[in-house]
């Protein structure tokens, strides 16, 4: 695998963890809110190595607990599964960072033992993506991958980039329903400026449509989070 950059450490990247944090390049969505379009469209330059991120856990032995890998998107990469075999042989954690669209890789990849926390994306109401990501499909394969988590066992949260008009109270009570069973569901708002399509129609959303997602994951029992 190639990577096209390292963070050496990171406090935010998986909460209550020391990380470092791994960056592919190239992603399957288009999302038109997406903050990274380099890496999203794949123009990053993979510059970095494989044993150059593993040089640097070693180098950190002790003081990290585990790698972040993120995108991009991590499961278009076919060295994966060996990669994160390696980064567990090395004695740390993984999280893997995943739009959620491969269900049946991040399946193997749950069922191999090799993710320790998946962090998995929830663009919109089912049936809606198609129009902000490019799938139209991307609930529905969010949701197989969170059966597929909570079968495992693993630590997972899922992530919501809340935008206007997308995010409306109606659309989050019906992305709710895909939530239903998870643990957490972090929302972070918009950011507006150097994101990948400049001329779409979005805007931060106001403060009651914070107080929606909140209300809407808690209508189905999961632990709201606003990063």
């Amino acid at each position: 695998m190639r990577f096209a950059a390292l963070q050496p450490f990171s406090m935010v990247n998986w909460p209550g963890r020391l990380a470092a944090v791994a960056f592919t390049t190239g992603c399957n969505l288009r999302c038109r809110y997406c903050h990274n379009p380099a890496l999203a469209t794949g123009r990053a330059e993979a510059g970095i190595t494989e044993e150059a991120v593993i040089a640097h856990l070693r180098r950190r032995r002790g003081q990290l607990d585990g790698l972040v890998v993120t995108g991009g998107e991590p499961t278009l990469q076919p060295g994966l599964g060996a990669f994160l075999a390696r980064v567990r042989q090395e004695g740390f954690r993984v999280k893997l960072d995943t739009n959620g669209t491969r269900p049946a890789l991040v399946g193997a990849l749950l069922d191999a033992g090799l993710v320790d926390f998946l962090a998995l994306d929830l663009k919109a109401a089912p049936g809606a993506g198609a129009w902000l990501t490019g799938c139209p499909g991307q609930a529905e394969a969010a949701r197989r991958c969170l059966r597929l988590a909570l079968a495992a066992g693993v630590d997972h949260e899922l992530r919501t980039t809340l935008v206007a008009p997308v995010h409306d109270p109606a659309a989050l009570r019906a992305m709710a329903e895909v939530a239903r069973g998870a643990r957490r569901w972090a929302f972070q708002p918009f950011r507006p400026g150097g994101h990948l399509d400049q001329e779409a129609p979005l805007s931060v959303p106001d403060r009651s449509w914070v107080e929606a997602a909140g209300a809407a994951a808690r209508l189905v029992g999961v632990e709201p989070v606003l990063r």
